[in-house]
């Protein structure tokens, strides 16, 4: 195994590089962080696609051993820096649990999340055209349906999904997906993320749960989404005084 710490490559606006830098820093795994601005384009650079070729963050560069997708990250990274046996256990079955919740993520979180937050609150502020239709058809529905399942099925037990006691990185995943609403604060249309979690106490207890066992790397790691919030807000708000 490589001696010298991994290099994890990441935007921290990007909801997959936050799970994975926060994991580092709690379960306290050394690495050195590298910043892919993808606003700037950076992740198409030659330097980078030679990381991951498929232009994605976050990538892992361990040695000469390279890694994309943040759930093959995060599994690499507990097997390989023996982290704690909660954040991805060795016991089949219960990591068999944590693996449906992460696939459950991609294909049903995750793809929610990305088409309202993107079509309502991002694409028109970098003068992308919006997909309405395809919010209120699919993308919207899909987000609140995610957000039902998350309430009712994975945190019906225990006080961290899939009925685990201690946080693991499954829990991680959700948590940056969900924290990623706060941007349709400033969105001009549809709810913003209280109304979203609004029916969801199991949720909205969860994520302050989640918020306390990861301080103060959670905050520190989340405050660049924040102002980033705070901008589309005040920026929503001086369109409205125009009216």
């Amino acid at each position: 195994m490589e001696s010298d710490p991994p290099k994890l490559f990441v935007d921290r606006l990007s909801q997959p590089s936050r799970t994975c830098l926060i994991f580092c820093r709690v379960a306290g795994i050394p690495f050195e962080e590298k910043v892919v601005t993808l606003g700037k384009k950076e992740q198409l650079r030659p330097e980078f696609l030679a990381v991951n070729p498929l232009g994605k963050v976050p990538a892992l560069q361990d040695g000469a051993f390279c890694l994309p997708e943040s759930s093959a990250i995060l599994k690499y990274l507990c097997g390989s820096r023996r982290a704690a046996d909660h954040w991805y256990p060795r016991d089949l079955r219960a990591r068999a649990q944590l693996d449906a919740v992460m696939a459950w993520h991609a294909s049903s979180l995750r793809i929610g999340s990305m088409l309202v937050v993107w079509n309502r609150a991002i694409s028109l502020n970098l003068g992308f055209p919006s997909n309405e239709p395809l919010v209120t058809s699919y993308g919207l529905p899909t987000l609140v349906t995610a957000l039902e399942h998350l309430e009712r099925v994975w945190l019906r037990e225990g006080p961290f999904v899939a009925g685990r006691r201690q946080l693991s990185v499954a829990d991680l995943l959700l948590v940056c997906e969900v924290e990623q609403l706060c941007l349709l604060d400033g969105a001009t249309q549809g709810p913003g993320m209280a109304e979203l979690l609004a029916p969801h106490p199991r949720v909205q207890a969860w994520l302050q749960r989640v918020r306390q066992e990861c301080a103060p790397h959670y905050d520190e790691v989340h405050a660049l989404l924040r102002k980033s919030r705070d901008r589309l807000v005040a920026r929503k708000q001086q369109a409205g005084s125009k009216l």
